[in-house]
């Protein structure tokens, strides 16, 4: 059996499109419905859908407030654990299935079992011919999506693709990947990075992992990102990423993947401040904050993309 945790937060529409496309999908499995502790009506509406569909296997897990898409995550396999499945999925609720993406998976699977994190092929949602990724590749502390935006016709490969980078958005696992606790992702970020550091963990430890191309879902991309303000979004993103890097990597690899990435950081800071003294105050507050934090914290996300007083604090 295989447990799927599906994160919703103020994110009802989406989430209970995913459950229809569930509802038509093959194989032995159990959903996990973690409510990331919603100000909406979004615990009212998918605990109606769940009484409708009594028939149906799921469990609604509702969180008191909201974690992030990490520690949500970690909380609802800490619950599905319990019922020891043979494996997990995380699905992000802007997700739709196809019926047999599941089956396919575990087909792939058995035939490949040194293979212990899985991908689908994930296509765009309301392009549904167009690639969003085929998994990717990790190389110089840089991520690469295979076959990104390109058509369906691109992919060279029959059967799948070994890759060094996977999405949190269809992350398919198996148990001996959780930790003590039962977690999989890194709680160090509120809000993104986890999937990277988890590919640069999997990739340290030696772990396979692969995209299995005959497997299909459809992802309604960036529905959360695009709605952040632009500076605070590009800053968390940087920030982020340097903690990571720097924890996972070397001293000297850091540096030297510091010095590679400043013409990037710099090009980016511009276009938010549009002025040469915004743009070398963010790369100093960069500078300072990645060397002494190692987390980005809820109240950090918070202060850098909806209060908007992160650099009047710090």
């Amino acid at each position: 059996m295989t447990a799927i945790i599906i994160l919703n937060w103020n994110g009802a529409d989406d989430t209970l499109a995913c459950l229809d496309s569930l509802l038509k999908a093959e194989g032995d499995f159990r959903v996990y419905v973690v409510d990331n502790g919603s100000t909406d009506d979004s615990l009212q509406r998918i605990r109606a859908w769940l009484d409708a569909h009594d028939g149906f296997d799921a469990q609604l897990v509702p969180l008191d407030k909201n974690y992030g898409f990490a520690r949500g995550n970690n909380m609802g396999l800490e619950v599905a654990r319990e019922n020891a499945p043979d494996s997990y999925l995380l699905l992000n609720n802007d997700t739709e299935v196809r019926p047999d993406f599941l089956t396919r998976l575990n087909a792939f699977s058995t035939k490949h079992p040194e293979y212990r994190v899985l991908t689908p092929k994930i296509n765009l949602y309301y392009d549904k011919q167009k690639i969003w990724n085929c998994g990717g590749k990790l190389s110089f502390g840089f991520r690469k999506y295979y076959y990104a935006g390109q058509p369906n016709s691109a992919v060279k490969e029959a059967d799948y693709i070994p890759i060094s980078f996977v999405t949190g958005c269809a992350l398919f696992f198996y148990p001996e990947l959780l930790d003590e606790e039962g977690h999989l992702l890194t709680e160090r970020f509120f809000f993104g990075e986890e999937d990277f550091e988890l590919s640069l963990r999997m990739k340290e430890q030696g772990v396979p992992m692969a995209c299995v191309l005959d497997s299909l879902i459809y992802h309604k991309v960036g529905a959360s990102g695009d709605k952040m303000d632009g500076a605070g979004k590009v800053y968390l993103h940087y920030l982020n990423r340097f903690i990571d890097v720097r924890i996972h990597k070397s001293a000297i690899f850091y540096n030297l993947w510091v010095l590679v990435n400043i013409p990037f950081c710099l090009r980016h800071f511009y276009k938010c401040s549009h002025s040469v003294e915004g743009t070398l105050g963010l790369m100093k507050h960069l500078w300072r904050d990645a060397k002494r934090k190692d987390e980005v914290t809820k109240e950090d996300f918070e202060a850098l993309v909806i209060d908007k007083t992160y650099f009047a604090k710090s």
